[in-house]
Order: structure tokens, then C-alpha cells, then sequence
């Protein structure tokens, strides 16, 4: 699998390749996700589980940690496969990444909006 990441810090481009990266992953977190929904729906049953009994208060921090870098983790390997897989040109792999961020910011969205109007109403 040959990124064409060596050709570009050979080329003395290696700053440009960090500044892209951590401009990428500012927008990334910026952004809501498929991953983020996922993640809310997991944390919410987590503390349902811990006021009912059902788990320590150990158990749940570990796993409220574990379960956002692993849906997020996960979440971004299959836009990176999804983009490599295909193949293709720079453009045809810019739009579909472009719709599968779409997609995840709308789902994303929708999930924060139940959230507020939960809080809004006093259900948790």
C-alpha cells in the first residue's frame, strides 16, 4: 500500500504533510459523525446501566473512554478504506468523501438536536 507519503517529505514537502494532517483532524473533531451518534447512544445506556446498579462506576469510565476512541477510530478507518478501495481520481475520491462526511454531519446533527430537546424536557 504506497500512500505516496515518503515522495512527499523526500520532496521537502513534510511540513505541508503535517499541517494538512492536523488541520484534518481540527475539522474531524469539529464535525459530528456517524461514530459521535453511535458514541451517545452507547454512553446513555452505559449510565442507564450504572444508576440502575448494573455496573461500577469503574466499569462505566473505562468504558465510556474506550467507546469514543473506538467508534471514532473505527469510523475513520472505514472512510479510509472506503477512499482507498475505490481507487479513482483525487476529485471522484474528494466528492465521496465529501457525501460520507455530509451524511455523518447530518446523522450527527439530528442525534445532538434529540439530546438538547431531552435536556430541554428534563429526560435524561
Amino acid at each position: 500500500m504506497n500512500l505516496g507519503i515518503n515522495k512527499v517529505v523526500s520532496e521537502g514537502n513534510g511540513n505541508t504533510l503535517l499541517y494538512t494532517a492536523l488541520l484534518a483532524a481540527m475539522a474531524a473533531n469539529a464535525i459530528p459523525t456517524v461514530a459521535d451518534s453511535i458514541y451517545f447512544r452507547r454512553v446513555n445506556k452505559l449510565e442507564r446501566d450504572f444508576d440502575a446498579g448494573l455496573i461500577s462506576a469503574e466499569k462505566l469510565e473505562w468504558h465510556v473512554a474506550s467507546e469514543y476512541y473506538i467508534w471514532t477510530a473505527a469510523y475513520y478507518g472505514v472512510l479510509f478504506l472506503g477512499i482507498y478501495s475505490f481507487g479513482g481520481k483525487y476529485k471522484t475520491n474528494a466528492r465521496i468523501l465529501l457525501t460520507l462526511l455530509a451524511g455523518g454531519l447530518v446523522v450527527g446533527t439530528v442525534n445532538k438536536n434529540i439530546e438538547i430537546n431531552k435536556r430541554i424536557k428534563g429526560i435524561k
